[in-house]
């Protein structure tokens, strides 16, 4: 399904003409909603807080680049089995991006690619005891969006991008941001 998925993107990108996405390099901002579940038997954790991240992209041709960053998904806190949970993520991604025009101040993009992320939870309270951990890893991460652009140098954008981070169900962003163009 992920690879089918992935070629319908790629497909559709590829058919893009004119682009308002220009070939060269730009850095933005976003913050947005950040959300992390995972239903085991016995335990279920959903949780959700606030998700920033900084990037840049470059663009090597009108429909084709590369984009890397930084993520923090927050700390989203759930209570599992009447004890307080928190996980605070973060991560570095890196996504090969596909852009399609659809005005000539507008193109939807699709990306996919890696994140490297590292986890730090928190199981109780000081009532119950305090537990904590780690975890971290490289999955796979996917994207979409659309970008708006305001004049030669600013732009807005918005998107969700999607984690497969193997110890949860599902762990995703939807974020809206700016673009500075170079």
């Amino acid at each position: 399904m992920r690879k089918l998925f992935i070629a319908l993107i790629a497909s559709a990108l590829a058919l893009g003409g004119q682009a308002y996405a220009q070939e060269g390099f730009s850095v933005g901002a976003s913050v947005g909603y950040a959300n992390i579940e995972f239903d085991d038997s016995s335990l279920t954790f959903d949780g959700s807080d606030t998700g920033y991240k900084i990037f840049g992209t470059w663009m090597f041709s009108e429909n084709w680049g590369i984009e890397g960053g930084w993520v923090d998904m927050g700390t989203p806190d759930d209570t599992v089995l009447g004890i307080p949970v928190k996980i605070d993520v973060s991560g570095i991604d890196v996504f090969f991006v596909g852009s399609m025009p659809v005005a000539d101040n507008f193109d939807l993009f699709g990306k996919a690619g890696m994140v490297s992320w590292d986890a730090d939870f928190t199981i109780g309270d000081s009532e119950v005891g305090v537990e904590s951990g780690s975890d971290d890893g490289e999955d796979l991460a996917l994207g979409f969006g659309g970008r708006w652009k305001l004049g030669e140098q600013f732009g807005i954008r918005g998107e969700y991008e999607w984690f497969d981070i193997s110890d949860a169900d599902s762990v995703w962003v939807v974020s809206v941001g700016v673009d500075f163009f170079f």
